[in-house]
């Protein structure tokens, strides 16, 4: 299944994978370079989600949502699915309209989520925040140690 942290990182969110098993179209040095780049200039949500089934397209649940995050100032609650974003369904075939929206998130944007809970729709806005370096060190060091990981497999 997979679990994107931050939400800095929807969408695959930087062109790099955070799985083991997918190999990462940068070496190394490049890849470090072009998540720091890109990452600490974008706008941060604060949640984990997960894809049901490991499902490349469709909707997201909300697995964690991190403590003062702007996703927990928009009342974004563990459990919720997320379906939309900015009227664009998580579905095949819009994915390239999912990155040209996410290309606007910076700091300070909006982005409207349109999520289902408890059998509901609600759209909830929320502000981005600049990404904390805690958690974008982290996320870069997962998917570090998951590069690493793949090139000694591979004898790279």
């Amino acid at each position: 299944m997979k679990k994107i942290l931050g939400l800095a990182a929807l969408l695959a969110f930087v062109a790099v994978s955070a799985d083991a098993g997918d190999k990462c179209a940068y070496s190394t040095q490049e890849c470090l370079d072009y998540m720091a780049t890109k990452m600490k200039d974008g706008g941060w949500v604060g949640v984990e989600l997960d894809r049901p089934g490991g499902e490349e397209y469709g909707p997201m649940t909300v697995v964690r949502v991190v403590e003062d995050s702007p996703a927990e100032a928009a009342g974004i609650q563990k459990g919720d699915l997320l379906v939309a974003m900015n009227g664009i369904e998580f579905a095949e075939g819009n994915g390239d309209k999912l990155k040209a929206d996410k290309k606007n998130w910076k700091p300070g944007a909006s982005v409207t989520w349109t999520m289902k809970r408890d059998g509901a729709d609600r759209e909830l806005t929320i502000t981005l925040a600049p990404m904390p370096a805690d958690v974008l060190a982290a996320y870069i060091g997962q998917h570090m140690l998951d590069h690493a990981t793949v090139e000694l497999a591979s004898g790279k």
